[in-house]
């Protein structure tokens, strides 16, 4: 059995042994491939955790909602290059740098992966939440009222502070949505 990282990634595997045209691509919170005909050149998606059918981008968006403007501006349902599959996949090391609490490094990696793929939405949330995490440990934890801060340190929690917002922002412009959970 697999899921819907180890799934895909098992199909470009194959695929790439069989010479065919495939390569991943994003739903929130999944992961897909897409399959290009090399003789149509029509692009269809194949849901690798359910026996690889034919799956139209109208029944992700159902299935995950997410904006018009987030699939326009290449977040989700998009195509991926090489270097942004291989971006995407190094957000599981940003989500391991978080839940080990290396934040720092958490937002240094964020920063190479956005180099390479700026529309990854997923890794600039994970970006704002490393951030949030070092304003928490490093400020709320220790000075409960804000008016503790003492003054030498108010431009680092003012500085920690922005770019949380700034991240959130950013990928808020490209279209993505905080994913309803069940």
């Amino acid at each position: 059995r697999g899921n819907c990282v180890s799934m895909p990634l098992l199909f470009l595997a194959l695929g790439e042994r069989l010479d065919l045209e495939l390569t991943l691509s994003t739903a929130p919170l999944h992961f897909l491939v897409k399959y290009t005909d090399d003789q149509t050149q029509q692009t269809y998606n194949l849901e690798a955790t359910s026996g690889a059918g034919f799956t139209r981008d109208s029944w992700y968006q159902k299935k995950a909602p997410m904006t018009d403007k987030a699939i326009a501006n290449g977040v989700y349902l998009k195509p991926l290059s090489p270097l942004e599959v291989r971006a995407v996949l190094a957000g599981i090391v940003v989500e391991h740098l978080i839940e080990t609490e290396r934040y720092e490094d958490a937002i240094a990696v964020s920063d190479v992966i956005l180099e390479a793929y700026p529309e990854h939405a997923y890794v600039w949330i994970k970006k704002a939440t490393a951030y949030y995490h070092l304003l928490r440990t490093e400020f709320r934890e220790r000075y409960p009222n804000e008016r503790d801060i003492p003054e030498e340190k108010l431009a680092r929690a003012t500085f920690l502070y922005q770019q949380n917002q700034l991240s959130f922002e950013h990928a808020e412009q490209l279209g993505w949505q905080a994913p309803e959970l069940e």
